[in-house]
């Protein structure tokens, strides 16, 4: 396995991250699944953590997975954006799939995980499409 981190394009990391980003804060906003989420966790406004915090976190965990999914390309011969939104689609839905033993185990509404898993699907699919179109 190769390990040469300077094969991949780091500028597709970065426009990755940041539409992760951007999808986060549209998929979470009060006019789309914010609401439901909060309702079905059982969290008010009190019980959440700073805004600083949890964008920190989200903008770190955005870039990691883009250098992360980057590196699979790679690895995988990712060439198109094509081949990217399917490469995007397989580690979503590996995703999705290992959180949902985690959400059996904690008696989560399907609801729930369909919105959380649901992000994770569409956010990787759209940094595979991405990363793809710069390999």
């Amino acid at each position: 396995m190769d390990f040469d981190f300077g094969a991949i394009s780091y500028l597709a990391v970065i426009l990755s991250a940041v539409a992760i980003c951007i999808l986060g804060s549209i998929w979470y906003s009060p006019k789309v699944f914010w609401n439901t989420w909060q309702t079905l966790k059982g969290l008010n406004q009190k019980d959440l953590p700073s805004v600083g915090k949890v964008m920190t976190s989200s903008i770190l965990m955005a870039i990691v997975n883009s250098f992360l999914l980057a590196n699979i390309a790679k690895w995988a011969n990712i060439g198109g954006w094509a081949d990217g939104l399917w490469l995007g689609l397989l580690v979503g839905l590996i995703i999705a799939g290992t959180s949902a033993t985690n959400a059996f185990y904690e008696g989560m509404k399907l609801k729930l995980y369909l919105i959380t898993a649901g992000f994770h699907v569409i956010s990787m699919i759209l940094a595979g499409i991405i990363i793809g179109s710069f390999s």
